[in-house]
């Protein structure tokens, strides 16, 4: 089984918590930005599971395949020969991009991201004029057969 989803904009990553002190407590609470990111990916990942006619949450081991795509800097444009999409290779970190997509579906898709044993995360600056975007691919892993040593 196979769900897919587009989550539209800028990826943004897991933030770093915050502490604050609350009576002889102390309190860890998300950033804002990963809050509202996390809220939004829970929205579109509870559409698409609409869209597929599922019912229940994933149990088992599952994979999960992250693209994120950022947007091509109008520095970089060019006017004869558009660039291409490639590689990014600056800030945000990918495990924060998957971190931030993972905590988005847990209860949404599955149960707990602890689930996730397949995990690939690809960054890349899209194309000219393309719009900046995350691509999610959450599916069931197959059980390993035995003599099977990837």
């Amino acid at each position: 089984m196979r769900i897919e989803f587009t989550i539209p904009g800028k990826p943004v990553a897991q933030g770093r918590p915050r502490f604050y002190r609350k009576s002889n407590y102390v309190v860890a609470t998300d950033p804002k930005a990963s809050k509202v990111y996390k809220a939004d990916i829970a929205f579109l990942a509870q559409r698409a599971r609409e869209d597929a006619g599922l019912t229940e949450l994933f149990v088992g081991p599952l994979g999960l395949q992250v693209m994120a795509y950022f947007p091509c800097p109008k520095s970089k444009w060019r006017k004869r020969v558009p660039r291409l999409e490639e590689h990014h290779d600056k800030r945000p970190d990918a495990d924060n991009l998957a971190k931030a997509v993972k905590d988005g579906l847990t209860g949404v898709l599955y149960h707990d991201d602890g689930q996730v044993a397949e995990l690939v995360v690809r960054k890349r600056r899209a194309a000219q004029g393309d719009a900046p975007r995350v691509e999610v691919s959450l599916y069931t892993l197959e059980p390993l057969e035995d003599g099977d040593e990837r």
